[in-house]
């Protein structure tokens, strides 16, 4: 697997503050403030601008440039309707049995997860699992696409959830979802998923 480049490092790294709200709905991002920050010229920054803007996490305003795009509203149960068919076509995709070095991934974001010791580590460890997982059916337009339905996700999620009342825990159906991957019974793996996602929908949308 390639590494990513400057540009996608900085896109990645500006998703994670809007996800998190250091950068807020309406902000305006400034070009040469990023560039002084990450040691570089205007063209990744642009270039990473695109990415937030292909993520719709910004969006361009003629003659006053880039700013944070607003939090949607009503749309987590589209978002939840198209993680279900995607997430769950991916894993009934595969066949014979995983070996594991191809379910290292999941497992360390599943670890990642238990380990959590407050909203925003557990929200990233929950976002890598997902895309862990689409990851396995080797197609990148999927994961494409899934990457950016659970960023939406989880910018929602952190939205309504309280950093203050959240407590470690253990995620069952993490555990749960590995342990049939491990096994072989993807039927099993994607009917459980489908269940995990509408799940999180009620829970964040409430």
């Amino acid at each position: 697997m390639r590494e990513p480049t400057l540009a996608e490092r900085i896109a990645d790294e500006l998703t994670q503050r809007i996800i998190i709200g250091d950068l807020k709905p309406g902000e305006r991002l400034r070009q040469e403030v990023f560039a002084h920050e990450f040691n570089t010229s205007h063209v990744p920054i642009r270039e990473a601008f695109l990415r937030l803007e292909i993520r719709k996490l910004a969006f361009s305003e003629p003659r006053r440039g880039m700013r944070v795009a607003p939090l949607g509203s009503g749309d987590t149960r589209e978002i939840a309707r198209m993680r279900s068919a995607l997430e769950v076509m991916g894993l009934r995709t595969l066949s014979g049995r995983l070996a594991p070095k191809q379910l290292a991934k999941v497992k360390e974001a599943l670890v990642a997860g238990d380990q959590a010791t407050d909203l925003v580590a557990w929200e990233a460890s929950n976002r890598a699992f997902h895309v862990a997982l689409a990851e396995l059916s080797l197609m990148p337009r999927l994961v494409d696409a899934v990457r950016d339905l659970n960023i939406a996700f989880s910018r929602n999620a952190l939205r309504h959830g309280s950093p203050e009342g959240w407590k470690p825990g253990y995620s069952n159906d993490h555990q749960r979802i590995y342990e049939c991957l491990e096994s072989g019974d993807y039927n099993m793996a994607a009917s459980l998923l489908e269940t995990h996602i509408w799940h999180g929908e009620r829970v964040s949308a409430r």
